[in-house]
């Protein structure tokens, strides 16, 4: 039975879990932008899976999004906070999720028409930036990260990237490529702009590697602790679904609580 539901909207594909009581996962729907002809988000809200009346959580990768520090965080503001990262549409749906114990709050927005049509005969639905499981993730592990630290999840030519200075988040953005080069641009700018030194400096990247052909030798000339990871599991999949957590997705290794 399901009991929950997760939903990824991701600019080249769609994913839907459907999850059991104890948030293991008992169902994988998807739809590829790429692969068809027909716009697939109009299809995601008439399936009958999402019709489900259980607790449900959107994810939204796009470009609408502002981290703030949860010590001046006032969710009043939410429109002034995006507006400082990006121009904004007229009709925009706002919403947050805290994070660390809510010492950064993640502030998102969508489309308000696809808000109400992904919300309809929805009893509890709850909207996030696309980027809130990777950085659950990075704050969940920064105790273990070294004084300097550039993780990166590379995804439909564009990446997260979150940087810490002695395990203190201290820069998070979203780029997007067109080639490995670019990324290596991205990387070498970066680590200018916050005086971090490439010998010691740990570069991490996760998710679509194979995208542009990177190999785990291929920064090394440039970064001499450079890795390609895979990310810790916290999600769960009941038999016949696991072929999903084989995929490069980050959602399919971790999702945020």
């Amino acid at each position: 039975m399901v009991s929950y539901l997760s939903l990824f909207l991701y600019d080249d594909i769609r994913i839907l879990l459907g999850k059991d009581i104890n948030r293991k996962v008992v169902a994988v729907h998807t739809w590829n932008l790429l692969a068809s002809a027909e716009k697939p988000i109009s299809q995601v809200w008439k399936d009958e899976l999402y019709k489900l009346d259980v607790p449900t959580n959107v994810f939204v990768h796009n470009q609408y999004f502002s981290l703030v520090p949860g010590v001046v965080f006032n969710p009043d503001f939410l429109d002034t906070y995006l507006a400082f990262s990006s121009d904004l549409p007229v009709d925009l749906k706002t919403y947050y999720t805290g994070l660390d114990s809510n010492n950064v709050q993640l502030v998102g927005g969508m489309d308000t028409k696809l808000f109400q049509l992904l919300s309809d005969g929805k009893s509890y639905v709850s909207f996030h930036h696309g980027a809130s499981s990777f950085l659950s993730y990075c704050l969940n592990e920064k105790s273990k990260l070294l004084p300097q630290e550039i993780l990166v999840y590379l995804f439909d030519k564009s990446f997260y990237i979150a940087a810490f200075d002695k395990q203190s988040l201290v820069l998070f953005n979203k780029f997007n490529v067109q080639s490995k080069e670019d990324l290596l641009k991205y990387l070498f700018g970066i680590t200018n702009q916050l005086g971090f030194d490439r010998k010691h400096c740990r570069f991490t990247l996760f998710g679509k590697h194979g995208l542009f052909e990177i190999k785990s030798n291929w920064a090394l000339d440039y970064f001499k602790n450079f890795k390609i990871e895979q990310i810790h599991f916290n999600q769960s999949y009941h038999p016949g679904t696991e072929s999903f957590a084989n995929t490069n997705h980050f959602e399919s290794h971790w999702e945020i609580n």
